[in-house]
C-alpha cells in the first residue's frame, strides 16, 4: 500500500517554474513594427511606432514614398483604434476600431465598428510581421 501513495505523490507532482513558458510582452509592444499582407489577400504593408503612428502603403517599395494612408493608433487590450489624418483609404478623422490578436508572427484583425469601407477590408485577416 506504501508504495501506491508514493507513485501517486509521484504522479502528482507539480511543474518546475521553468516549465511555464515566459509571459507575453503587452500588445503595445508586440503592435511596434511592420507588418503585411500576403497574396491572395494583397500586398499592403503597415508600419506601427512606438509613438502611436501608423503608416499604410500598398506594398514594401512604396512604404514612406507613396503612402495610403498615414495617422494614429491606441490599443487597450485587445482593442485596436485606427485614425488616418490623411491619404486616400479614409477620410481624414474617420475612426475604426478592431478586436486583434497580436504575436511575433502577426495581426490578426476582427472588425469591431468602422464606416471606412477600405480599410475594413482588413476584417478577418491576418497581416505578418516583416519586422
Amino acid at each position: 500500500m506504501r508504495w501506491l501513495v508514493v507513485v501517486l505523490l509521484a504522479a502528482c507532482g507539480g511543474s518546475s517554474v521553468s516549465d511555464r513558458p515566459p509571459p507575453k510582452r503587452p500588445n503595445n509592444e508586440l503592435l511596434v513594427g511592420e507588418f503585411e499582407r500576403r497574396p491572395p489577400d494583397g500586398t499592403t504593408i503597415a508600419r506601427f511606432q512606438g509613438d502611436g503612428t501608423i503608416t499604410v502603403a500598398h506594398d514594401k517599395a512604396s512604404l514612406d514614398r507613396k503612402n495610403l494612408a498615414v495617422g494614429k493608433f491606441t490599443i487597450e487590450n485587445d482593442q485596436l483604434t485606427l485614425t488616418y489624418d490623411s491619404g486616400e483609404m479614409c477620410k481624414p478623422g474617420e475612426t475604426g476600431t478592431y478586436k486583434v490578436v497580436v504575436s511575433k508572427i502577426g495581426i490578426r484583425f476582427t472588425k469591431v465598428e468602422d464606416s471606412c469601407e477600405t480599410r475594413a477590408k482588413i476584417d478577418g485577416q491576418t497581416w505578418y510581421r516583416v519586422k
